[in-house]
């Protein structure tokens, strides 16, 4: 580990009380972030469905609706606080936990798994493929977390990942003290794997919790190259008896005040040559047939039907589950997408 950065060795204006996220921005700038690229993680788990009962008016914590759900409100917050230091604005974006990927995979928001060009797009893609989707589980975060090692590997740039998720990892209730269940153990190895990259890892908690886990679970990581993994409690700080401005000021310092000191430990850890062994560790899939079969009655929608506004040096192509054996269509619908330069308006040929 770097013996350099340890826990709670913040310089003394990052943990200054702000009034805005202009100053926490300001204070990340001058810590010393000087460029960050954002990679977005989503909980589709089954218990968002009641996780919500407290915190959200006994919603689902996806509910789409006239005011921001708390997934939303934490994509806007952290994109809109990490945005000056993003200089392409491309946000890949991935979903975990539904009925598609369960707990050993992730389908990329879009089915040529471009990124999102922008928070704005992110937010918008994410509010139109949440009411198609089937919330499922267990829980882990193994696989959103190595396929960012994935697009860091590839870019060689210093990335955040960002998971927002409603709960802890999946520890069945006979799992043995002092040992860990699969997903925790595959979880571990992954933040552990990540270490040696430049990537931070964000773990934001929304709903009811518990929370009590997570906020034991960096402590009990074996040793990494930096302590590379943060959690926040979003719903905690996002009920406090205080003005919407202050409260998410408080998120996103508590979010990122740690990321100036991870940007630095990256930076030497470049020198140290991690070659990419195996090949890919996790490629994303194709995001879900009812989203897929959603896309093909939507007639023009510009965001995705000009494919050549995004061309990401950075994507891996998106696949099947080895178990799953899709329908031609499937096949026909993505090569399809990857390939047509042609059309300016969404095709209705698989409509």
């Amino acid at each position: 580990m770097d013996r350099n950065y340890q826990r709670g060795q913040h310089p003394t204006y990052i943990a200054d009380n702000f009034n805005s996220l202009d100053q926490v921005i300001s204070a990340l700038r001058k810590a010393g972030l000087e460029s960050s690229n954002l990679i977005l993680g989503i909980d589709f788990t089954k218990s968002n469905e009641w996780t919500g009962t407290r915190s959200f008016h006994r919603k689902s914590l996806h509910a789409i609706g006239s005011t921001l759900n708390p997934y939303e409100q934490a994509i806007s917050i952290i994109g809109r606080t990490l945005s000056p230091f993003d200089e392409d604005n491309l946000i890949p974006c991935f979903g975990f936990g539904d009925a598609s990927t369960h707990d050993k995979y992730v389908f990329s928001f879009y089915p040529d798994n471009r990124p999102c060009n922008g928070l704005e797009e992110a937010l918008a893609r994410y509010r139109e493929i949440v009411p198609h989707l089937k919330l499922s589980g267990p829980t882990s975060f193994a696989a959103i977390i190595d396929a960012a090692i994935d697009i860091v590997e590839r870019s060689g740039q210093y990335h955040v990942l960002v998971i927002i998720a409603d709960g802890q990892v999946t520890r069945a209730p006979d799992t043995p003290p002092g040992r860990l269940s699969p997903q925790e153990q595959a979880t571990v190895n992954s933040i552990v794997a990540a270490s040696k990259h430049p990537l931070s890892i964000i773990f934001v908690g929304v709903g009811d919790g518990p929370w009590d886990a997570m906020q034991q679970f960096d402590d009990n990581i074996p040793q990494r190259e930096f302590d590379n993994f943060q959690f926040v409690n979003f719903t905690k700080i996002m009920l406090d008896n205080t003005e919407a401005s202050k409260k998410e000021t408080a998120f996103a310092l508590a979010a990122l005040m740690e990321i100036p000191l991870q940007y630095r430990a990256t930076q030497r850890l470049q020198h140290t040559d991690h070659d990419l062994v195996g090949g890919p560790r996790t490629r994303p899939l194709l995001p879900p047939r009812e989203v897929i079969d959603h896309d093909n009655a939507v007639k023009s929608i510009p965001h995705i039907t000009n494919f050549d506004t995004v061309q990401p040096s950075t994507s891996v192509e998106p696949v099947f589950p080895p178990s799953i054996s899709p329908p031609l269509d499937s096949y026909l619908y993505q090569d399809f997408v990857l390939t047509c330069k042609l059309c300016c308006s969404r095709s209705a040929l698989f409509a």
